[in-house]
């Protein structure tokens, strides 16, 4: 034990002579390492702390390590002595800590929950470093940080094939972007040389007539024809045929040779752009299939209204071990579909969506709302939904997009906890189910009344005769006035009965 008077071994000395017996005395009488490691690109910085007794905490070892094989070798080797009595706290810093986490718990498997990969946004919130910012004060602030096992929370890092996987997704988006990114250059050269014709770029008879024309120095006109004949020779072109009224302006417009060229090399690279991203969703597809859990859950997730492929692909892909999540209300704040909130008190505010958050589910998410909220099936749970908060509501598009986002994290959630088939019309028909057990209870019969039929003749009359001075909000108004109207009658014959 070192008294309060005696001089603490400095950082300089232990380093120096690692055989001193002070030293050799301190490092017996420690109860628990604290070791930080602030991961970068080419350098690891370390902190070593060690816990006496007494409660007070030491700074036992500072040093730097390279960030490569050799490197994470030499930090095994000096781990190896103290790692029974150490925690290892480390940020997630980008990807560069992925490598030297999974190194670690290959080399220290009896030490794998003391092995802490932690959000940096969570690191600074816990404790703030006052003083120089620099990689051996953060490293020094996680050795002690790691004393506190009650406030750390680890982040999930995925095994090698999550991370594969998961950048066979982001890749296939990325192409996406790519050969957006090159159509809106092909029309932009075309603009440029006033031909104003849209090429549709998405399908087959788009694509050959552009090759054909900008592979020839003739007009348009020629070309279209031209390709047309040999088309018909072949019983095709119809669909080419339609085009001939919108090809009639911008016939005569001829190209030059750079121009030619330009849209060449930009053809070429929206063809290589499609044929990556068709490859890189293919062996994600292929991962999904040969995994057994997650391709029971890709044909689950599949029945959603509004989710294609894609979609499932990027939400397990991106997920990864969903069993962490405790709550459908933690799984929605990692895909970043539900804002942030202030309180102080009784005050209680909503703000932005979280953007601290996974950002690639958020946008598949998103995508698969904006598309129900544009074609809404009111027979549907969630196109009801979704038409309820658009249209009824009369919220902003963007803000019921984020709700219908919402409503899908929770069912995808409940979906690969349970492992159960999805159904769409389970809240409508639970509904129409009560409304019915209710009715029988009450009444004692499912039958409608003379009356009850005469006055659902005349409501019908009544919204036929005025449909063209109805729209949709006043028609859901008036057919809820007059349900509660049927509803009255109802009770007014349930009663009559009952004195008679």
């Amino acid at each position: 034990m070192i008294s309060a008077k005696q001089k603490k071994p400095s950082i300089e000395r232990i380093r120096r002579t690692p055989r001193n017996p002070e030293v050799v005395k301190v490092l017996k009488e420690v109860t628990a390492f604290g070791i930080g490691l602030d991961v970068h690109k080419d350098s690891i910085a370390l902190c070593m702390s060690g816990r006496l007794p007494s409660g007070e905490t030491l700074v036992i070892r500072e040093h730097t390590f390279r960030n490569h094989h050799q490197g994470v070798e030499e930090l095994c080797r000096f781990l190896r002595p103290y790692q029974a009595k150490a925690t290892i706290l480390m940020e997630c810093t980008g990807v560069y800590h992925v490598a030297l986490y999974q190194t670690l718990q290959q080399r220290f498997p009896s030490r794998r929950e003391f092995l802490i990969a932690m959000n940096p946004l969570l690191v600074h919130n816990r404790i703030a470093d006052l003083g120089t910012k620099s990689d051996r004060a953060d490293a020094r602030t996680l050795s002690n940080l790691a004393f506190y096992e009650r406030i750390l929370r680890p982040s999930y890092v995925g095994s090698p094939e999550f991370f594969t996987v998961r950048d066979y997704m982001r890749s296939y988006h990325r192409t996406r972007t790519q050969t957006t990114t090159c159509k809106n250059r092909i029309h932009r050269h075309l603009h440029l040389a006033n031909q104003k014709f849209s090429f549709n770029l998405n399908t087959e008879w788009g694509l050959q007539l552009l090759d054909r024309y900008i592979a020839q120095s003739r007009p348009l006109g020629e070309v279209y024809e031209e390709f047309l004949a040999e088309l018909k020779t072949n019983g095709q072109g119809r669909v080419l045929e339609r085009q001939a009224t919108e090809i009639v302006p911008h016939a005569e417009v001829r190209l030059t040779e750079p121009q030619c060229f330009l849209l060449q090399v930009e053809v070429i690279r929206l063809l290589e752009s499609q044929a990556a991203a068709a490859i890189l969703l293919k062996e994600a597809e292929t991962y999904v299939l040969n995994h057994p859990t997650l391709r029971t859950h890709y044909e689950q997730l599949c029945f959603i209204p509004g989710f294609n492929a894609v979609t499932v692909l990027t939400i397990l892909t991106e997920v990864g071990n969903y069993s962490r999540f405790r709550t459908a209300d933690a799984f929605s704040k990692f895909c970043g579909v539900v804002p942030t909130v202030e309180q102080s008190g009784t005050f209680r505010s909503k703000g932005h969506v979280n953007r601290f958050t996974n950002k690639h589910l958020r946008s598949a998410l998103s995508q698969a709302a904006a598309i129900i909220l544009s074609r809404p099936d009111r027979n549907t749970d969630i196109g009801a939904y979704a038409y309820k908060q658009l249209l009824l509501r009369k919220l902003p598009f963007k803000k019921a997009m984020m709700k219908v986002a919402f409503k899908y994290s929770r069912i995808v959630f409940g979906m690969l906890t349970g492992i159960r088939q999805y159904d769409p019309y389970h809240e409508t028909m639970e509904k129409k189910r009560a409304r019915l057990q209710k009715h029988l209870t009450n009444q004692g019969t499912l039958l409608e009344s003379h009356r009850t039929r005469a006055l659902r003749r005349n409501i019908s009359k009544l919204l036929v005769t005025n449909s063209d001075l109805l729209n949709s909000t006043s028609k859901y108004h008036l057919v809820h006035g007059f349900k509660r109207l049927i509803r009255k009658s109802k009770y007014q014959d349930k009663h009559t009965s009952t004195r008679k």
